[in-house]
Formats: structure tokens, sequence, C-alpha cells
């Protein structure tokens, strides 16, 4: 694992909690991000904690190589600033940590969900976000708005397909014209945009996917498959109510 914090106090404090976590994690801590990229070239790692400023590069230079990779990626912070989100706009990311205002207690509970490619946004965070400009969901179907629930929280075409009860080329077919008609890039955008508009909600109790519960209110029908008759486990869904339901954060 490759931590990036100009600060070699908050590295050493983020490397000693993931030695609390994974004992045998190898962790590499770097203050520079040149050095800090020369080592994710030379092998990529299992994840890449980096702060928002670094000494030696421009803005957020630093994470500009992982747009369209797949690497765990979490932020962490101490001043966060509207600033501060507008250049997370144009990178990719999983998780974004307030390191004063959540705790670092709290950052185990962070690195475990972005590992597996959950999104983490601390909820003092959240006033930052902002609406992206000349953006509407009117162009969107109902289907369209429920797997934009789903994939808000940045899950992938297969992790998605398993809540949706369709195939992950499906959802992806799905993910490519919600993020035209809304003029997203990457699943950064894709997560903010979810969170900003009300399809993913995170709290101190956990992530909730009310886009689901939109899809009960208006009656919408489950996806079908090629015989025409709903998904087994989409009809599960409905009657046990789990659609909509909260996930924990711990």
């Amino acid at each position: 694992m490759i931590v990036l914090k100009w600060d070699r106090l908050y590295g050493d404090l983020i490397q000693h909690t993931i030695g609390n976590v994974w004992p045998k994690a190898d962790v590499r801590v770097y203050q520079r991000g040149i050095e800090a990229l020369a080592a994710i070239d030379a092998r990529e790692p299992d994840l890449f904690i980096t702060g928002v400023k670094v000494a030696d590069m421009d803005g957020l230079e630093h994470l500009e190589p992982f747009i369209e990779s797949s690497l765990p990626i979490l932020v962490v912070t101490s001043r966060p600033d509207s600033r501060m989100f507008e250049m997370l706009r144009a990178v990719r990311y999983d998780g974004i940590f307030d390191g004063r205002n959540e705790g670092w207690e709290r950052l185990a509970v962070a690195l475990q969900k972005v590992v597996q490619h959950e999104l983490y946004i601390s909820p003092s965070l959240m006033q930052y976000l902002k609406a992206p400009k000349n953006t509407t969901l009117d162009a969107l179907t109902e289907m369209e708005k429920v797997v934009l629930s789903v994939i808000g929280d940045g899950s992938d075409n297969l992790r998605a397909s398993t809540r949706l009860g369709m195939s992950p080329e499906t959802v992806g077919s799905h993910r490519k014209r919600i993020m035209g008609k809304l003029k997203l890039h990457h699943k950064g955008e894709i997560a903010s945009y979810a969170l900003i508009h009300g399809y993913v909600l995170i709290t101190s109790e956990g992530v909730s996917y009310p886009g689901f519960q939109r899809r009960l209110a208006t009656g919408s029908r489950p996806e079908r498959h090629r015989g025409g008759r709903p998904r087994r486990q989409d009809q599960a869904d409905i009657l046990s109510g789990r659609i909509g339901q909260v996930f924990p954060r711990n």
C-alpha cells in the first residue's frame, strides 16, 4: 500500500492505522508525488492513500494518471474547502476522509470500504458537494435512475448486477447512457452526482440507496430477462422490502 502525505507525521499515523487493520501489509510512505508515482509504476499497490496537496506537484496532478484505472484511492484531508472539491471533480477517487472532523479512529473503516471499491465520504464533507452545471435528471428513464442509485456508491458493473438482478453487460450499457445524458466522464463524477441528488445517502448509520425506493413509489416494474418474466432475485428483493435498505458502515 502506498501512502502519499507531505506531512510525515500524518503519513506515519496512516501507516500505523493500516498496520492495525492489516498487520502483514507492506506500507510505503512518501512525501513527494514523483516518488510515490514511481513506486506505483514499479508495482501497483492494493490501495493508494493520498493527501490533496503535494509539494512537488500542482493541484491534483498526482491523481490524474489513475482516472481510467481501477486502483482503489482514498483521499485524506484535514482542511477541506470548496476549491478542493472542484479539483476532485476532474479526477477519480473511491473515498474522501476528513481526519480533523471525523476522528482518526474512523480511518480504519474508510480503509476497509475503499479497498473493496465501496464509496466512503465523511459526512462533514457533504456540505462541499455542489451540483454540476447544465445537467438534469429529467433525461433519465426510471430504470436508469435505479441504476444510478446502485452505481452511485462506486460499485462496478459486476457488484451492481447482483443488486439489480441483471447482467453486468446490461449494467454497463445503462452506465454508458447515464454518463452520456448527464455529461459525466468517470466513476468519481457519477458518485458525486448521485450524492448531490440524493440517490446515495451517507450518514453515521450507513449507506442507503433511496433510488430503489423511487422505483417502488413510481410502480416501476422489475427488470425482465429474455423470457419476459421478472427476474426471481428482483421479485424477492421487492417482496422482502430489501430494496432501499441501509448498509451499516461498521
